[in-house]
């Protein structure tokens, strides 16, 4: 809870910091290592989650494990970290994510989340146009000369030869 604590500003998910989990730590990596542990940690999460809410049509446990399984199945598609489920859930309990009527399934819990998820994917985006932003005010990337008085003195010499060559063409058409 501490480390979700750290990931809000304001009390509201600050999806800079979520963003910055390493790729490691993201679900596809993890389910990589080990699929059963983090089917076991979301289906948890999932059924502490909807046991808070007050539900006339609740999700039983074998529609909480499919659920779970269904996350895990789309969290390659923007990389979510476990973190990022727990988050939404947090505010999907306290009813920032939306409205909860008297019914939990399936599409209404993936509407919920897909808000959550393109909030998540529009701070991506604005990363990602003020990095491009700040690369592109730095002015010229290419590489500069490791040695910068031997090239000023190359094109002093080169500058002096092509003068003296000139003024010389000039004598030499005035006599």
């Amino acid at each position: 809870a501490n480390r979700l604590a750290l990931m809000r500003t304001n009390g509201l998910v600050d999806h800079k910091k979520t963003l910055s989990i390493p790729d490691s730590d993201r679900i596809p990596a993890l389910v990589k290592e080990n699929r059963r542990a983090v089917l076991t940690v979301l289906t948890a999460a999932l059924g502490s989650a909807f046991s808070n809410l007050n539900l006339r049509a609740g999700m039983n446990e074998d529609q909480i494990v499919e659920l779970a399984d269904a996350i895990i199945d789309t969290a390659h598609e923007d990389q979510l970290s476990i973190e990022d489920v727990l988050l939404f859930l947090r505010d999907m309990i306290t009813g920032k994510a939306g409205k909860i009527y008297d019914r939990m399934d399936m599409p209404t819990f993936f509407e919920m989340f897909e808000t959550y998820r393109q909030a998540r994917y529009e701070t991506l985006k604005n990363i990602q146009y003020e990095r491009e932003a700040q690369f592109k005010a730095s002015g010229p990337q290419e590489r500069g000369v490791d040695d910068l008085e031997t090239e000023k003195d190359k094109t002093r010499v080169a500058i002096s030869e092509h003068m003296r060559r000139i003024y010389s063409d000039e004598k030499q058409s005035t006599d």
